[in-house]
């Protein structure tokens, strides 16, 4: 017989034929030495197959480790990338605001403070697990540590008898967020296509086996939300798995599954499992040093609305802050409308000027379209806008014409439109003067988008909970998909808007609305 090999515990260990039936397997298990006998090749078929398996399992082991290193490595750069941030924008405003002499003893001090708190300022805002942020979340994060920071030097400094000017602390700090959140960025840009990859996959077990586990395991197989699903945990041998992944065993055992195939973190479906159940997660994850996740059932909700509190000693419950604004912040949001809003058109009013010369040179018609909209409450009002069509637009369309009634009805490559109003559209040019809508208070800055009457007298069950607050000029589904998205992907992310403002997150919409229509996408 001819001699096999089988590759076992990451040794080559032959097996040598002789005139016996039976043949023996030699491995090594640490300083021992293994002799198994083996009564036929189907065995050895068999045994085989464990190997692989085994070099599978080891395979996903060491992906598991160098994503962790990863995101550890990660967290370091992001360190060393804050500390350039404020260095190279307090050297810069210091020379913006004079000439290349030697530094002076006050400034020297700050920054050497600002090198000090920095990074642990930015540490207690817990923006070096990126994995756990949000764009949105971690764009709010990074205002308010780099807030607290410059605040923390300039009252250092002051005890330590040295008084930056003022002009140059507010230089400081508006060059630091620009670099902050431009370096933040690029990092989540960075991480974005490593998890796309599969470089930065953490190894998950699904705690449950009901139809809301399932349904996590749907989510979690997503390309870059970086989990890579292993399979199920259930609370008793009599449970079932789906989805393709396996039952990998139960809750009594789960420190040893978590060992044998280097489990990362436990994603609980919290509808599969009893507070005793939960409480053996917590055990499993506390003497393994594991991640634990637990699904809320909840929407779309920011994590500053959200607390944790004990209600008993058996029971936690998590806190939902109402999502209506104080008057307070109204009156914010109100005089955040108004600066932005006069700023950018005393800034485009060149532009504005020019559009409007080139649509009455090159089509007939008023340069400005006039439509009834609708905003907060159901309340109609005139909206603005650069007019982009021929001023016949019905019969441009025939008798073929679509429903306009339809929500979010439009048209790609609508013939109605005329050549400098298919270039406004692109660049998103005749949006502009609602920005007068906005100062006379008929919308916000940033709302949900106005919508035509008949639209929304067409589709009310569909369209009426967006007229909680006041229509917007950009909102967050046009920042996460423009036209591209349909009407109830729309309607959700308007819905996450409502639930989760706050005066950052419209910072947040306005400066990725800028991204947005440079990049042009679902714009027509």
């Amino acid at each position: 017989m001819e001699s096999r090999r089988v590759l076992e515990d990451g040794l080559e260990n032959e097996i040598d034929g002789s005139s016996d039936p039976s043949l023996r397997v030699v491995r090594t298990e640490g300083d021992t030495t293994v002799v198994t006998t083996v009564e036929n090749l189907d065995e050895v078929d068999r045994l085989e197959q464990i190997v692989l398996e085994t070099e599978s399992v080891r395979a996903g082991q060491r992906q598991s480790l160098t994503a962790l290193k990863k995101y550890s490595r990660i967290g370091f750069g992001l360190a060393a990338s804050d500390l350039a941030c404020v260095i190279l924008a307090i050297l810069v405003a210091r020379f913006s605001s004079s000439s290349f002499e030697r530094l002076p003893p006050d400034f020297t001090i700050a920054l050497m403070l600002a090198v000090l708190v920095w990074v642990p300022v930015f540490y207690g805002f817990g923006l070096y697990s990126i994995q756990h942020l949000s764009a949105s979340e971690e764009f709010r994060r990074v205002i308010g540590a780099a807030s607290l920071g410059v605040l923390l030097v300039v009252v250092l400094s002051y005890w330590g008898q040295s008084d930056p000017a003022r002009s140059l602390v507010a230089t400081w700090w508006i060059l630091v967020l620009v670099l902050e959140l431009a370096s933040r960025r690029i990092w989540r840009l960075v991480v974005g296509k490593m998890r796309a990859r599969g470089r930065l996959t953490l190894r998950t077990l699904i705690v449950g086996t009901n139809d809301e586990a399932h349904r996590l395991s749907d989510t979690l197989k997503r390309r870059g939300l970086g989990f890579s699903a292993l399979g199920y945990v259930g609370s008793f041998h009599g449970d079932r798995s789906s989805n393709g992944l396996p039952l990998l065993g139960t809750l009594d055992g789960l420190v040893s599954v978590i060992q044998e195939h280097s489990v990362d973190c436990l994603f609980v479906a919290s509808t599969a499992i009893t507070p005793q159940d939960m409480m053996k997660v917590v055990q499993a994850s506390r003497q393994t040093g594991i991640e634990v996740r637990v699904s809320a059932n909840l929407p779309e909700i920011l994590a500053t609305r959200l607390s944790v509190q004990p209600v008993a000693n058996d029971l936690m419950a998590i806190s939902l802050k109402p999502a209506h604004l104080t008057r307070t912040q109204a009156a914010v949001k109100r005089g955040f409308d108004i600066a932005v809003a006069t700023v950018v058109l005393v800034a485009l009013s060149p532009v504005l000027l020019v559009t409007a010369l080139a649509i009455k040179a090159t089509s007939r018609g008023p340069a400005v379209f006039r439509q009834t909209r609708v905003t907060k409450g159901g309340r109609s009002f005139i909206v603005y806008k650069f007019r982009t069509m021929t001023h016949q637009v019905d019969a441009e369309l025939g008798d073929g014409a679509p429903d306009k009634s339809t929500a979010f009805f439009k048209i790609q490559d609508d013939p109605r439109l005329t050549k400098v109003g298919r270039v406004l559209r692109k660049l998103s040019i005749d949006e502009l003067p609602q920005l007068w809508n906005v100062i006379k208070g008929d919308m916000s800055l940033v709302g949900p988008r106005p919508l035509p009457l008949e639209q929304v007298e067409a589709n009310p069950e569909l369209l009426t909970p967006r007229l909680e607050v006041q229509a917007g000029v950009t909102g967050w589904w046009q920042v996460n998909g423009r036209s591209d998205l349909s009407a109830e992907e729309a309607v959700r992310l308007d819905l996450f808007y409502i639930e989760n403002w706050s005066l950052s997150l419209d910072l947040f919409v306005v400066l990725k609305t800028v991204g947005v229509l440079l990049a042009r996408r679902g714009a027509y």
